[in-house]
């Protein structure tokens, strides 16, 4: 199996590729930021690449969705960070990644998840999966509640799901963080979200929302 270690704090990205090492697995490149990381999975193209999810010059979650955006499926991104925030694990599993482990796994325990990930297996661990699970239940329940709304054109689950964190009272940039998106994607979504509901303020579209969920 051939890895490509993304981490961008050196001593452990040393660490980690003599874990990988001792544990029978060839390193066929490491990389600290986003750009590098891009360059060596094109020059390399390994089985597995394993992701941080904080990099110096962007987030790994960026470099996931891009990675899977240039070569699909061919490459499998497995995200390794220090958050256990369901919502961050969500976002990487959207953006492509197949898997999501915490830095405080055994050497053992990463080990079997990476073997397990070339046997198409998901590398997650039973409380992510949990939450994955619920992630998909409430899409589904987003899916249901969209068609009740007052509308010309049907919402989108996304555009659902922020418009529940805009009547939650957060901000663009708030929504953009939980989502990992950029302002301009949530700005955009939010005048879709206006013009389909017929609002002109978000104060009406989340009354709206706040209507069919009375």
């Amino acid at each position: 199996m051939r890895i490509v270690v993304v981490e961008d704090q050196p001593l452990f990205r040393r660490g980690l590729i003599d874990l990988l090492d001792a544990e029978g697995f060839r390193v066929d490149g490491s990389a600290g930021t986003v750009r590098e990381a891009m360059d060596v999975v094109a020059a390399r193209m390994p089985d597995i690449v394993l992701m941080d999810l904080q990099l110096a010059d962007g987030s790994g979650i960026d470099a996931t969705r891009r990675l899977f955006e240039l070569h699909g499926e061919r490459v499998r991104v497995v995200m390794l960070s220090e958050s256990r925030d369901p919502a961050d694990m969500i976002a990487a599993v959207r953006a492509g990644a197949v898997g999501y482990l915490t830095k405080d796994q055994a050497p053992e325990r990463l080990a079997e998840a990476l073997r397990g990930v070339l046997r198409g297996e998901a590398a997650l661990s039973r409380r992510m999966a949990a939450h994955l699970i619920a992630d998909v239940r409430d899409t589904q329940r987003r899916m249901v509640l969209a068609t009740k709304l007052p509308h010309r054109e049907r919402l989108t689950p996304r555009q659902l799901e922020i418009l529940q964190l805009i009547a939650a009272g957060e901000t663009t940039t708030e929504i953009a963080r939980r989502l990992f998106l950029s302002p301009e994607t949530v700005r955009w979504h939010v005048k879709a979200i206006l013009r389909k509901l017929k609002a002109r303020t978000r104060a009406e579209a989340a009354a709206a929302l706040r209507e069919v969920m009375a």
